[in-house]
């Protein structure tokens, strides 16, 4: 990655706030103060704590952001609407990289610097101010996580903008912003909640959880709130209904997102959820007709048959970063020199499955049983070998080889169970 040019040599920044533009995100920024979202963490070094990572973290899903390259941890990140332990996690769980917190709220920020000061994350620095106004950091980055944030401003499209403005020619910028059809009963009850007139009072939270226990148990918000954990706390009570400022995305607006702040759309972070591989039977005329579509035609279809994606998570880079770089092409040429990673493990099926057959799970995603073909392989990656040498080593018959390891290796990444690396540019793959 290259060197930023705007980042001091020795260590980050003192802080400061952001300069400010004349337009300020009041409303947001004044809730935010009083309702500190998300849920203050005690101690990062907690049991349970530790066993959590961020989707969006550049370690856990490196090989989407980077597949042409190496991990590394001596990275410069940006946590962009850092909430009030987003920055400290990763400046804990990454030592070696250089991390910087940016937040509207003087709240969030001061647990962040009490994290920082518990753990002493000297490689943390903290700037209160809006992302609109990011450039005046004088910094650029190689990684940036803007997870929950981009939805709640003015103009997503100009935060969105601003960031690529700090981002390096080959970095990345994982983006969550809320899924439209997944949240339809989160907004029937914030526009329920605004014809009562309920600000973001103690009174108007007490309200809005004496309406849920009220709700008829067919209502469409039952099932959104059992997937919800942050309902379960006044903030999160607050920053679901009684928000003033959100909005939502489906897929083709999020593709549409990316290219009207001038970037590059990567890959969703967790392909399962926008292919059908993972839930629609291979065996049925559904699964043919979807699979004949266009990529983005099935990311559509699937999102409208799962009903239920109350976010979507992706990421996006420069327009100029060489689609070579990072986009996986199952058409390709070098597809057979793609590296294969594993994201899952074989576990021991609850019920006999047919000979030479693998069940495989990465949790807390279901688990799936591998054809023979698919298991033979599956047993032949180790994040060193290619498609091509797992091919040789799993003894399967050379005829149609390329077809066979299309065929398995494509199901397998499409369920979000590998990563794959890409060949690097002198012809080799990575070490």
């Amino acid at each position: 990655m290259s060197a930023g040019r705007r980042n001091p040599p020795d260590g980050p920044s003192r802080e400061r706030p952001l300069e400010k533009s004349a337009t300020e995100n009041g409303a947001v920024a004044r809730q935010y103060e009083k309702w500190v979202y998300p849920f203050p963490i005690a101690d990062l070094d907690a049991p349970e704590v530790r066993s959590k990572r961020d989707g969006g973290d550049f370690a856990r899903n490196w090989h989407t952001f980077w597949p042409d390259r190496p991990p590394r941890e001596d990275i410069d990140v940006l946590v962009a609407g850092c909430g009030s332990n987003a920055a400290a996690r990763y400046a804990f769980n990454h030592p070696k990289a250089r991390v910087t917190g940016v937040d509207l709220s003087s709240s969030s920020l001061a647990h962040e610097a009490h994290l920082k000061d518990k753990h002493d994350l000297r490689n943390l620095t903290l700037h209160q101010g809006r992302i609109e106004d990011v450039s005046s950091l004088d910094r650029d980055f190689d990684f940036i996580d803007v997870s929950g944030v981009l939805h709640h401003l003015p103009d997503p499209v100009a935060g969105l903008k601003a960031l690529g403005g700090v981002l390096r020619p080959d970095g990345t910028i994982a983006v969550m912003v809320y899924g439209q059809y997944g949240r339809t009963g989160v907004y029937m009850l914030q526009n329920m909640f605004r014809l009562m007139g309920l600000g973001q009072s103690e009174q108007d939270v007490v309200t809005v959880k004496q309406t849920l226990a009220s709700l008829p148990k067919r209502h469409v918000i039952h099932d959104y709130m059992s997937r919800a954990p942050d309902l379960k706390y006044d903030a999160g009570l607050v920053d679901s209904f009684l928000h003033r400022q959100d909005r939502a995305y489906t897929v083709a607006q999020c593709l549409e997102f990316a290219a009207q702040a001038g970037m590059s759309f990567m890959h969703w972070w967790e392909n399962i959820l926008y292919f059908p591989e993972g839930q629609l039977n291979a065996d049925h005329d559904l699964y043919k007709k979807v699979s004949a579509m266009p990529e983005e035609s099935i990311w559509q279809f699937m999102e409208l048959y799962n009903g239920t994606l109350g976010q979507h998570a992706f990421c996006v880079c420069h327009a100029s970063r060489p689609k070579k770089s990072y986009k996986i092409d199952f058409g390709a040429d070098a597809f057979m020199d793609y590296v294969p990673v594993l994201r899952c493990a074989e576990i021991k099926p609850d019920t006999p499955v047919a000979e030479g057959c693998v069940v495989v799970r990465r949790q807390p995603r279901p688990a799936y049983t591998l054809n023979p073909a698919t298991s033979a392989l599956f047993r032949k990656i180790d994040g060193k070998r290619s498609i091509r040498e797992c091919f040789t080593a799993s003894g399967l018959e050379s005829k149609d080889a390329e077809t066979i390891c299309r065929a398995s290796f494509r199901y397998l990444w499409r369920l979000s169970y590998i990563f794959l690396r890409i060949p690097s540019w002198d012809g080799t793959t990575q070490p």
